[in-house]
C-alpha cells in the first residue's frame, strides 16, 4: 500500500513538473545543466560533429514529444517538411521522406491509441473514407502481383502513391472546428505565397550555386530548365511543371476565399499572393499551368454564376485572348503563347507514347506492379524498356503499374470525392464555409485535369495539399449550422 501510495506521487510530481510547469522549475535547471556539461565535455572530447549530433539528439525528444501529443503541430511539421522535400535534396543527400513517413507513422500509432481509448469514429463515419481505404488497401496489395517487375521497388513506390493518404485519416481527427481547418488553409497558403517569392529571387537575384550544381549534375535535368537562352525558374520544386501547377491551383483557391466576408487585408493579402504566384509561373516557363488557368476560370463561373462573375471571366478571356495573339521576341512570353498552339510537337509525342502503350495496359488487368516506369522503373526496373516509357501522365502511370482495375478503384475515388465536395458546396449556406468549399472543388478539378498530361496529384506536395484539404472538405459541412440542422443524416 505504501508503495502504491509512493508511486503515485512520484508520478504526480513529474507530471506537474513536466507538462504542468514545462520544466520551469529545479528539475528543469538540473537538466538544462546536465545536458550542458554532456555537450561540453563531447565537444572538448570528439569535437563539434559530435556535439551537433548530440545537440539534435536533445532537440528531438520534446519535437516528438510534441509532435505525439498534438496533432496540429505533427501535422504542420509534415506539411512544412514535405514542402520543402525537393529543396533540402538539392543541397544534402538525406532520406528526407522516410522522415516524414515516420513522423506520420508516429501520428497514427497515437491516432490509433485515441480512438481506442475515447471510442469515437465519427470523423470517419464517410463514404469518402471507404473508397480512400479501398485505394490504399489496393496499392498494398500490389506486392502480390506475380507479373510485378520488382518487389523492392514497390517498398519505395506505395509510399507516395498509398502511404501519405493516410494523412487523411489523422486530419480527419484533427480538425475539431472551423478554426483548426483555417489554421491548416493558412499554412499551406503562407507556404505557397514564399515559394512564389523565392521563384522571383531566382530570376531577379539568381540561383545558389547548391542549385547550379544540382541542375549541373544531370544534362538531361539542365536540358529542360534551360531554354530559349534563359534558365527556367523552379523555385523549392523540383521543375517548373511542378511549380506552376501549385501556383494555379492555390490561386484559384484564394480566388475563392476571395469571394467570402473576409477582412479587406486578407483578401490584399491574398491579391498580392496571386500576383507573386502568377509572375513566378511566367519565368518557370511551362505550358500545361497556362493552360490550366483558363479551364480554371471556365469551371468558376459554373460553379459561381452572377452578374459580376460573367463580366469578370468575359474580361479575363479577353485581355487574354488579346496577350496570347500578340507577337513578341520575348521567350517567357512565347513559352505562355505557345501553351495554346495547335502545333505543338509535344503533346502529339504523349498521344503517341500513350497510344503505343495502350495494347501493353489491356494485356495485364493487375499493372506491372509499382516503380516499375518512372523514376523508380529506371532505379528497379531498369532493365526492362517500361523504365525508359515517358509515361508523362499520372492515369498513365496508374494504368500502366496497377492496370486498368487500379485506375478504375482511382478514379472511382476521384468521382466520389468530388461529388461530395459539390454536394457539400451547394448545401451549406455559411458564406466563409461556402468558400472554403468553392476553393477545394476548384483545386481538385484543376488537379483532376492537369494529372491527365502531367503526373501532379500524387507527388509532394501535392499529394499532401490532396489529402488535407479532403479531409477537411469532410469535416467542414459539420461547423456549418444550417447543414447540420436541415441536411445530416
Amino acid at each position: 500500500m505504501a508503495k502504491t501510495i509512493s508511486n503515485r506521487v512520484k508520478t504526480s510530481f513529474l507530471r506537474r513538473a513536466v507538462f504542468s510547469e514545462k520544466l520551469n522549475n529545479p528539475v528543469g535547471y538540473l537538466l538544462l545543466m546536465l545536458a550542458s556539461a554532456v555537450m561540453a565535455y563531447v565537444v572538448t572530447m570528439y569535437g563539434v560533429k559530435f556535439g551537433i549530433v548530440i545537440l539534435a539528439a536533445l532537440m528531438a525528444l520534446p519535437v516528438l514529444t510534441g509532435i505525439v501529443g498534438d496533432f496540429k503541430f505533427g501535422i504542420t511539421v509534415i506539411i512544412v517538411i514535405g514542402f520543402f522535400t525537393d529543396e533540402i535534396t538539392k543541397f544534402v543527400s538525406a532520406p528526407v521522406g522516410i522522415l516524414n513517413d515516420g513522423i506520420l507513422l508516429l501520428l497514427g500509432i497515437s491516432l490509433m491509441l485515441r480512438l481506442i481509448k475515447e471510442r469515437n469514429f465519427k470523423p470517419f463515419h464517410h463514404p469518402i473514407t471507404v473508397f480512400i481505404t479501398v485505394w490504399m488497401l489496393y496499392n498494398i496489395v500490389a506486392v502480390l502481383n506475380p507479373v510485378a517487375a520488382t518487389r523492392l521497388g514497390w517498398l519505395y513506390a506505395v509510399r507516395p502513391m498509398a502511404g501519405i493518404t493516410f494523412i487523411y485519416f489523422v486530419m480527419a481527427y484533427a480538425v475539431k472546428d472551423f478554426d483548426d481547418a483555417k489554421y491548416f488553409v493558412k499554412v499551406i497558403l503562407g507556404l505557397v505565397a514564399l515559394a512564389g517569392l523565392y521563384g522571383l529571387k531566382q530570376e531577379w537575384i539568381g540561383f545558389s550555386s547548391a542549385e547550379m550544381a544540382w541542375l549541373h549534375a544531370d544534362p538531361l535535368r539542365f536540358m529542360l530548365i534551360y531554354q530559349w537562352g534563359r534558365l527556367r525558374v523552379f523555385s523549392v520544386f523540383s521543375d517548373p511543371t511542378t511549380m506552376g501547377i501549385i501556383f494555379v491551383y492555390i490561386t484559384f483557391f484564394i480566388v475563392a476565399l476571395m469571394t467570402g466576408p473576409f477582412s479587406k487585408r486578407k483578401k490584399v493579402l491574398g491579391g498580392v499572393a496571386i500576383a507573386v504566384m502568377m509572375l513566378a509561373n511566367a519565368y518557370g516557363g511551362s505550358r500545361t499551368p497556362v493552360a490550366l488557368i483558363p479551364i480554371g476560370a471556365i469551371y468558376y463561373l459554373i460553379l459561381r454564376v452572377n452578374k459580376n462573375t460573367l463580366i469578370g471571366v468575359f474580361a479575363f478571356f479577353i485581355l487574354g485572348t488579346v496577350f496570347m495573339l500578340k507577337s513578341t521576341g520575348s521567350g517567357v512570353i512565347y513559352r505562355m503563347q505557345s501553351s495554346f498552339s495547335t502545333n505543338d510537337a509535344s503533346v502529339q509525342i504523349r498521344l503517341e507514347h500513350q497510344e503505343f502503350v495502350q495494347p501493353f495496359l489491356r494485356e495485364n488487368p493487375f499493372g506491372w506492379g509499382l516503380a516499375s516506369i518512372g523514376e523508380w522503373g529506371k532505379r528497379f526496373n531498369k532493365d526492362s524498356w517500361m523504365a525508359d516509357f515517358a509515361h508523362d501522365s499520372g492515369f498513365i502511370r496508374i494504368a500502366a503499374e496497377l492496370g486498368y482495375v487500379g485506375l478504375f478503384i482511382y478514379m472511382l475515388f476521384l468521382a466520389v470525392s468530388m461529388y461530395f465536395m459539390l454536394k457539400y458546396y451547394f448545401l451549406v449556406k455559411d458564406p466563409k464555409i461556402k468558400s472554403f468549399y468553392l476553393g477545394i472543388n476548384l483545386v481538385f478539378f484543376i488537379l483532376i485535369i492537369s494529372n491527365f498530361p502531367q503526373e501532379s496529384i500524387v507527388i509532394l506536395p501535392t499529394s499532401l495539399f490532396f489529402n488535407i484539404l479532403l479531409a477537411i472538405g469532410v469535416r467542414l459541412k459539420d461547423f456549418d449550422e444550417h447543414y447540420v440542422k436541415y441536411h445530416k443524416n
